[in-house]
């Protein structure tokens, strides 16, 4: 089974996550955390790391490299999503619909109430059946995903940037560059948003600012227009 990677800083919404996978992930799924604390799930095997890394870019590497010693792929959870009772199951199930018709995947994420882009189910296209848009039963191509829930690959991994914002970005961006596509799953989950980094989006967008223009001039001029 593929397993699960969760990277926390602050702890303060991973109870809520970590009950979410116990109910709702298949027991067999193994679950690599890096956290302050040492955490458990009643039957589900964990793997505990200590969190030490400043940035969610680093501590996301880390844990990739750990997890990729001993699996070819992985769903990343962010620390602060709840997941629904098929969240897990529909996000791996149209990862091998993908496969199957040879597709090089980058990563595939899910959908959900706090993201941007094609992620966010506001986006929903199509005609509003009952309670969903027809587009939430597609798999969707597009040129950006944030990995708050996602599928990756040890093929075709790219280390994301040492930074908290635009580290997806610069990384879905590398993606392509690498003919990887990536997908909009059908796979739904909530998401509490910006307990890590707060919401002050002016001080998160700074706080990358200088990484940027020293090491990825070229990212800093569309970001920043510097």
């Amino acid at each position: 089974m593929t397993p699960i990677g969760i990277c926390s800083k602050n702890e303060k919404c991973l109870p809520v996550l970590l009950k979410s996978i116990e109910l709702y992930v298949p027991e067999d799924v193994e679950v690599f955390i890096t956290s302050p604390n040492i955490q458990s799930l009643p039957k589900h095997k964990v793997h505990h790391f200590v969190h030490t890394y400043e940035t969610g870019g680093a501590a996301h590497n880390f844990l990739a490299h750990k997890i990729f010693e001993t699996h070819d792929s992985f769903v990343f959870i962010d620390d602060d999503v709840v997941l629904n009772p098929n969240t897990y199951s529909v996000l791996i199930d149209d990862v091998n619909k993908l496969k199957s018709m040879g597709i090089k995947l980058g990563i595939v994420a899910g959908r959900t109430n706090y993201a941007k882009g094609f992620q966010n189910i506001r986006r929903g296209d199509g005609k509003l059946y009952s309670l969903g848009y027809e587009s939430e039963e597609l798999i969707v191509e597009t040129d950006y995903l944030a990995g708050i829930v996602s599928w990756c690959q040890k093929s075709t991994w790219i280390d994301l940037a040492p930074i908290d914002w635009f580290s997806d970005d610069l990384q879905c961006n590398e993606f392509i560059k690498n003919d990887c596509r990536l997908f909009v799953s059908r796979a739904y989950f909530h998401h509490v948003g910006s307990q890590t980094f707060g919401t002050d989006f002016a001080k998160c967008k700074k706080n990358s600012e200088a990484w940027l223009r020293d090491n990825r001039p070229d990212m800093y001029q569309k970001y920043f227009g510097g």
